[in-house]
């Protein structure tokens, strides 16, 4: 198990748990102590944790993990029903890239088909790291607290050589059509994700067509589908066939 993937099973632990310990993480990973040492301070390094004697507590400072399953439940049911057209499009043993985004994360929750899922977010593979149908791959690299996602040079290579049937990705902005993210790092990861899927899917309410982020992916044209909640201020040429939810 690479360790992008214990610390995600750690901070699913810690939703129930509310504390760990080096012995626990020892037997439960089968891993040295000197490992979940490193574990440990990386989690810290990253704030989503404080060190104890001997163990780990969640970071109350940072209520997303501690309040993740409140985090689930307050999902409004426009996203839900997003995620739900999304959702119509998976098929047993497809090979999927889940971006990170609440809309894709509310996919990720409804996940019960059989495919297997690459995502750079934290967490969807919080989401994910039960034990069900489909296979889960994190991918690592330097995590950015904001958007709760990782990238790295070697995150960039793997995805340069993975043919995806399906990618579902979200967006910060989609005003004029562009589709723009918050961080250069994220929007690079997308403009690899597109060239290396069959079908590429956004997932975006209709009130991101009056927002604009900093950094650019690509054109709305770029996409095989826009699944949304109203019908987009898009523009007039644009190619993407829209799926308004009901």
């Amino acid at each position: 198990m690479y360790q992008e993937q214990r610390l995600a099973e750690m901070m699913r632990l810690l939703e129930s748990r509310k504390q760990l310990s080096n012995q626990e993480m020892m037997a439960y990973f089968d891993v040295s102590r000197d490992t979940i040492r490193r574990d440990f301070t990386k989690l810290e390094d990253q704030g989503l944790v404080r060190r104890t004697h001997g163990g780990i507590v969640p970071r109350q400072s940072q209520p997303t993990i501690p309040g993740f399953n409140d985090r689930l439940q307050a999902f409004s049911q426009v996203k839900a029903a997003i995620a739900q057209e999304a959702a119509a499009f998976l098929e047993e043993g497809q090979l999927c890239f889940f971006d990170v985004s609440t809309l894709v994360l509310q996919l990720a929750q409804q996940l019960e088909t059989g495919v297997t899922v690459y995502t750079h977010s934290l967490d969807n593979a919080i989401m994910l790291s039960g034990e069900e149908p489909y296979e889960l791959h994190l991918l690592g690299g330097q995590f950015f607290p904001k958007n709760r996602f990782y990238y790295g040079l070697d995150t960039a290579q793997v995805l340069a050589k993975i043919h995806f049937d399906l990618a579902f990705i979200g967006a910060a902005g989609l005003q004029d059509g562009e589709v723009t993210y918050d961080d250069a790092e994220d929007a690079y990861l997308k403009e690899i994700i597109l060239k290396q899927a069959k079908t590429k899917i956004l997932l975006a309410e209709a009130s991101k067509c009056q927002r604009t982020a900093p950094y650019s992916a690509g054109s709305i044209d770029q996409f095989d589908y826009l699944i949304t909640d109203q019908a987009p201020d898009l523009p007039k040429d644009a190619q993407v066939q829209v799926i308004i939810s009901q």
